[in-house]
């Protein structure tokens, strides 16, 4: 061992502390530093003689950096209390979204009507094409509401309107739409044709018959509900104007009592 290892060796041992404090026997001299290294570990002893002195200098700058800064608690809280807001704005727009939706509901009761329309084609034999004259859905603006007069029905009502267009050879039973008490609307002349019944001003209306007679007493809740979703499909096909009016024809009083709860109803027969 050369008298430079003898020397830091000996300053290691003797004051460990110093040599961590005191920037100068950092290796005294390049010498000392280079002699060190070359040398074998096994010459210096055991391992609990090697005391090794770190000091943060400006030719170590990455040492002060080593550890990085955590975000503080404030931030957290911050995200933490952006999200409960737009939490809160979400629930409060749904249940905004469902009162309204109910609103509407409650203005529109036939929103969710169901109609079941039997097609002319389906139950009837008779030819309608080249027989009637057609209708302009631009220029309706009524629906009259009678009756048949005849007898009634809850099932087997097809055979019931055979009968009557047996009793209108050879022509088709002169209503646009009829209501059975199967709480079905058949398609007679339909939207396509004006008419045949009465004096009535069949470029400008539909007629709707109740099937059976309803002098005394009213159609079933079942028809009845028929008859308001057939209206509204009139509209949601754009059949009949939105401005339209309701009106009795015949001798229907019980009908006619219904009727006049009804909103856009205007009474009286012929206008």
């Amino acid at each position: 061992m050369d008298p430079n290892q003898s020397a830091v060796i000996a300053a290691l041992r003797h004051n460990p502390e110093g040599s961590a404090n005191d920037k100068s026997c950092q290796y005294t001299t390049r010498t000392s530093a280079r002699s060190l290294s070359q040398g074998t570990y096994g010459s210096l002893g055991t391992t609990e003689d090697i005391f090794i002195a770190v000091d943060v200098t400006e030719s170590s700058p990455l040492l002060e950096k080593a550890t990085p800064a955590l975000p503080t608690l404030n931030h957290t809280k911050d995200c933490l209390n952006w999200r409960s807001v737009c939490l809160l704005v979400m629930c409060v727009c749904a249940l905004g979204l469902a009162a309204y939706l109910l609103w509407r509901q409650t203005q529109l009761p036939g929103l969710g009507y169901r109609l079941s329309l039997i097609g002319h084609d389906i139950w009837s034999d008779r030819k309608l094409y080249g027989k009637g004259r057609l209708l302009d859905p631009l220029a309706v603006v009524s629906v009259y509401f009678t009756h048949t007069e005849s007898e009634g029905c809850t099932e087997d009502c097809l055979e019931l309107l055979h009968r009557l267009q047996q009793q209108q050879r050879p022509e088709e039973l002169p209503y646009n739409f009829l209501i059975a008490g199967d709480c079905q609307a058949f398609e007679a002349r339909g939207w396509q044709y004006e008419s045949s019944y009465g004096e009535l001003p069949q470029a400008t209306s539909l007629v709707v018959a109740f099937v059976g007679n309803f002098s005394q007493r009213p159609p079933s809740v079942c028809q009845l509900q028929t008859a308001q979703a057939l209206l509204l499909e009139s509209l949601k096909r754009r059949r009949i104007q939105p401005e339209y009016r309701l009106h009795m024809v015949g001798q229907a009083e019980a009908v006619q009592q219904q009727l006049q709860r009804w909103p856009r109803y205007a009474g009286g027969e012929v206008e």
